[in-house]
């Protein structure tokens, strides 16, 4: 599916240097958070149902090519919605042509933590039962250890951190305590 209702939105995050936001909308009395990232190739739609412990990732391909949702998770969604699949009732496509009505052409300065992104990939990474971001630790030169994390930093924070992090011999740091949770905030060189 062309999305071409996105394309305000992705000029305005890349004009904010913004490499994550996200909006919600409501289908059927059913709430969808949506979050973009476009630090990857392709860039990536993450849904999330609230409330129904349901989420999937929609990839979207140069000339803004939106992925179909895939039938298993399609079905799923009918259960959710309420809703009987078929041309005449509901089908994947009015429900992305309703998401693009609702996608924002501006940059919400939202900052997205990465324990909503962890929600939708924890079964793509290294310990997925540590979901909470706690900050950042920085191996000298000279350390006998060196920083490790890089695929889960890859897929939660993206690949210009990954690439910063990499260089720098930077590891995110990750809990699965709430207490111990920090805002994110970018790695710097100490």
């Amino acid at each position: 599916m062309l999305l071409e209702e996105i394309k305000p939105l992705l000029l305005d995050m890349k004009k904010n240097n913004a490499t994550k936001d996200k909006f919600a909308f409501t289908y059927n009395q059913v709430r969808f958070e949506v979050i973009i990232l476009i630090d990857c190739q392709p860039y990536e739609l993450l849904f999330g149902v609230v409330g129904h412990n349901f989420s999937f990732i929609l990839n979207l391909h140069k000339g803004f090519n939106l992925q179909n949702i895939p039938d298993p998770i399609f079905y799923r969604l009918c259960e959710i919605l309420n809703l009987k699949a078929g041309k005449d009732t509901f089908t994947s496509f009015e429900f992305l042509k309703y998401m693009a009505t609702c996608i924002p052409e501006k940059f919400s300065n939202i900052v997205v933590q990465p324990h909503e992104i962890m929600a939708h990939k924890k079964k793509d990474v290294p310990e997925e039962e540590k979901i909470y971001f706690c900050g950042w630790k920085t191996y000298k030169e000279d350390s006998t250890h060196s920083a490790k994390n890089f695929e889960k930093t890859r897929k939660i924070l993206g690949e210009s951190v990954y690439i910063f992090c990499k260089k720098h011999n930077i590891s995110s740091c990750w809990t699965s305590e709430l207490g111990k949770r920090k805002d994110y905030t970018v790695p710097v060189v100490r």
